[in-house]
């Protein structure tokens, strides 16, 4: 692990932690909509995973960082001020959905570059692996939300352009 005091090693898992924060109160906001409906089972499990991967790599955190000129990792902290904005504005589905995404594929990113640290730290490595793996379940159940939303939407414009010409 020499290789992590080279480098920025301990700002990424530091981002890492502050995306995690994104996401737990990113997708708390968004369970806080009204008719969400099934949806919200996803937005659950998306908004517990956060919480759990939050303490989890403040595990990682405290186990690399050199006491003396390492911060601790603050609590109440959001990055994307942006997005929570966005999204306290959305109210469909579909939209909802594409906004976690796009913060679910930037978590991935940092994910995988963080990934390439871990070279000798099997059992970091074994918990930021299925990070990713759960990470990628959601941005693809959002991926599939956001497709299957915007295609019941436009079929019931279709039914509805067909109901106008018939008329």
């Amino acid at each position: 692990m020499e290789r992590v005091m080279e480098n920025d090693f301990i700002p990424m898992i530091r981002a890492l932690w502050n995306e995690q924060k994104n996401r737990e109160l990113l997708y708390l906001e968004a369970l806080k909509k009204d008719s969400m409906g099934s949806f919200r089972r996803i937005l659950s499990q998306g908004h517990v995973s956060a919480v759990l991967f939050q303490k989890e790599i403040r595990w990682i955190y405290d186990y690399f960082k050199c006491f003396l000129e390492d911060k601790e990792l603050a609590d109440n902290q959001i990055s994307s001020m942006a997005s929570l904005q966005m999204l306290e504005n959305l109210t469909e589905k579909e939209d909802i959905a594409s906004c976690l995404k796009k913060l679910e594929a930037a978590t991935l990113q940092l994910y995988k570059a963080l990934c390439t640290y871990m070279d000798r730290e099997y059992e970091i490595k074994r918990m930021l692996d299925e990070h990713l793996i759960r990470i990628s379940e959601f941005y693809d159940a959002l991926c599939k939300m956001e497709v299957s939303n915007r295609k019941n939407l436009e079929v019931g414009d279709r039914k509805k352009m067909v109901y106008v010409v018939a008329a």
